[in-house]
């Protein structure tokens, strides 16, 4: 590793380190693990990156079997539950839900077998929540149509099975607004690494919706997502990581962890002016009043 990339990350672990307070609980209610162990594996081959000690799977372990952790393992495919659960089913601090996302409309398999498949699945394996579902016109996975398709389907799933549901939304936030509009959410939702319009999230809030923010609320050019997340009631507050992806400043362009959570913690009791104890018991609350506690198999 060269002097230059060397003094980089010693930059990096001194604000992370000045950023976590200790015997603080911290919530990261949007994390995928399966993609921070295919991370992490995927740079232990390159050795300029085996001085990025937060992507260590040491340190992600040993993180979400502290007391000090709780969050929430995303799906994102229709068959992903089962690895997952097992990989996770004895951290007992640790959420799991199931979705599909936007882009199994773009997989060989029809929305019809994934839908079959994930109802087996999620009839086997306990799970706290459904999702990450929602639209995605960034990526024009599919069609509209399709993408909308599937993701009623499983906010069906969701109502039917009494669980809340974690929405995806990018460039898509009209067509959100007119379905959040047209249904009622009785049993609760977030709407994950909040991007979008402060109508989006005054829609979400009204039903009923938590809205969670990640890295973004730390970049520069950001400032119209800060405003937004000084709107948000305190109550109805998370925040996330949404690992291995948009990892916070001064990690940009890294790959993330949940040990990189922290960081997040700080820019948000900053904008919002609150500690970050006060931060941690709002966030912990939310979390659990949403969620109640991890479900696993008798």
């Amino acid at each position: 590793m060269s002097k230059n990339k060397k003094k980089s990350n010693e930059k990096r672990m001194k604000a992370l380190n000045n950023s976590t307070v200790q015997n603080l609980l911290y919530t990261d209610s949007h994390f995928h693990y399966t993609g921070m162990l295919e991370a992490s594996a995927k740079i232990k081959s390159d050795r300029e990156a085996i001085n990025d000690p937060w992507m260590e799977e040491e340190a992600i372990s040993n993180l979400i079997n502290s007391e000090n952790f709780q969050g929430m393992d995303i799906g994102t495919n229709f068959d992903d539950l089962p690895n997952r659960y097992n990989l996770l089913k004895d951290h007992s601090r640790i959420h799991l839900s199931a979705g599909i996302g936007p882009w199994g409309t773009d997989r060989e398999e029809s929305v019809d077998f994934q839908i079959n498949k994930f109802k087996e699945n999620i009839e086997r394996y306990p799970i706290s929540a459904i999702g990450e579902i929602g639209l995605d016109y960034y990526w024009n996975y599919g069609t509209p149509e399709k993408q909308e398709e599937l993701l009623l389907r499983q906010i069906e799933i969701s109502e039917d099975m009494h669980l809340p549901i974690i929405i995806h939304t990018r460039d898509a936030d009209d067509a959100t607004i007119k379905i959040l509009k047209e249904r009622t959410f009785k049993y609760g939702g977030i709407i994950h690494c909040f991007s979008g319009s402060r109508e989006l999230c005054d829609v979400a809030l009204s039903r009923g919706f938590l809205i969670s923010f990640a890295g973004p609320i730390t970049y520069k050019k950001n400032e119209e997502l800060r405003e937004i997340l000084k709107t948000v009631p305190q109550s109805s507050l998370l925040l996330e990581t949404d690992s291995p992806y948009l990892p916070p400043e001064p990690f940009r362009g890294k790959y993330n962890t949940p040990t990189l959570i922290p960081l997040v913690y700080e820019r948000a009791s900053e904008i919002n002016k609150v500690s970050i104890q006060e931060l941690s018991k709002t966030v912990s609350k939310n979390f659990s009043d949403l969620l109640g506690n991890p479900k696993r198999l008798d």
